[in-house]
């Protein structure tokens, strides 16, 4: 909210790009989504945009544009058509609310260049992937400098606290006068102090290197399980935050996420649930490591034990299912 904010007063422009399956928080301006549910992928339309929640005013739906993700012909259209209207373009290129599927390189690094044409300012979405998946976040492993940036979640390791970073001339903005920013817990010292503890971890120890092995060991462990079984699978996203996906390839964008079958995936994380494995139920939400399971001798081995019962239960029921049909 502050990042687009101090976009729109930075370049006096009020219309902003999303990124179909982005999640930028709840509130109204960012709670425009495309509605894939009811969409005829034959019509050769667009999704209609749609609020997430009753309560968003429609009014501002003219402001709010989308597009697919790593559609690049999609990207440069938008721009042709709104690129000088556009304070801002947000994008999560690993979408934390969508499975983890990812942006390709070039589809950000040109995102960049088209931001640059058109005078609007790129807003890049770590909330969920900075400080987690690399110490320069996904833009430094995607090589792309965004305007303004925003990091949350794995800073504090688990304190409240949330960060809105980016050029020293956009930042400038925010001084007296120009765009506002504040509240009550702002700069609280018990979460500032977690969050530099938490950063001093990260740049004095291998955590980010422990994390990710953790992560690769453990979709490895789990594909062998599938393949097993015949279970056609893949996977997306980074190993320290990757989303499952019970087909061939993982999709790249949200219209192929929702229109693709997650039923495997709902039924056996809540089979997990009840093993002891904690994962999300909601198939849009990526696994996300722990460093200390890293450490762990018995976590791999045990979390793994879990995923291969889930499984067979998870057969169970759709046997059971179709045998009752």
């Amino acid at each position: 909210m502050a990042a687009l904010r101090l976009a729109r007063a930075f370049t006096g422009r009020d219309s902003y790009l999303l990124v179909e399956g982005g999640y930028h928080g709840l509130f109204d301006a960012a709670l425009w989504m495309a509605d894939v549910a009811r969409w005829d992928p034959a019509s050769n339309r667009d999704p209609e945009v749609v609020p997430y929640s009753k309560g968003v005013p429609q009014t501002l739906k003219a402001l709010a544009h989308l597009v697919p993700m790593n559609d690049t012909a999609r990207l440069e259209a938008m721009f042709r058509a709104q690129g000088n209207t556009l304070a801002a373009m947000l994008i999560e290129p690993i979408m934390g609310n969508c499975c983890a599927i990812s942006a390709r390189r070039d589809y950000v690094q040109r995102a960049r260049e088209l931001c640059d044409h058109h005078g609007v300012l790129l807003i890049i979405d770590e909330v969920k992937t900075g400080f987690r998946v690399a110490k320069g976040g996904v833009q430094g492993l995607l090589g792309v400098r965004p305007d303004i940036t925003t990091f949350a979640k794995a800073m504090g390791n688990g304190y409240p606290i949330a960060v809105v970073a980016g050029r020293a001339d956009v930042m400038r903005t925010f001084r007296s006068g120009g765009a506002a920013h504040g509240g009550t817990y702002t700069a609280h010292p018990v979460s500032l102090a977690a969050a530099e503890e938490t950063l001093r971890i990260l740049d004095e120890t291998p955590a980010l290197d422990t994390l990710a092995a953790y992560g690769a060991r453990l979709k490895a462990g789990i594909s062998d399980i599938l393949t097993a079984r015949g279970i056609v699978h893949s996977f997306s996203g980074h190993d320290s935050m990757f989303g499952v996906f019970f087909a061939a390839e993982p999709p790249d964008n949200y219209r192929a996420w929702k229109t693709s079958d997650y039923s495997f995936y709902d039924r056996m994380a809540w089979h997990l649930h009840d093993l002891g494995v904690i994962v999300e139920p909601d198939s849009r939400e990526p696994w996300f490591m722990c460093e200390a399971h890293g450490h762990d001798p018995l976590a791999l081995p045990q979390t793994l034990a879990a995923v291969e019962q889930a499984v067979e239960m998870t057969l169970f029921d759709f046997a059971a299912d179709k045998a009752a049909q």
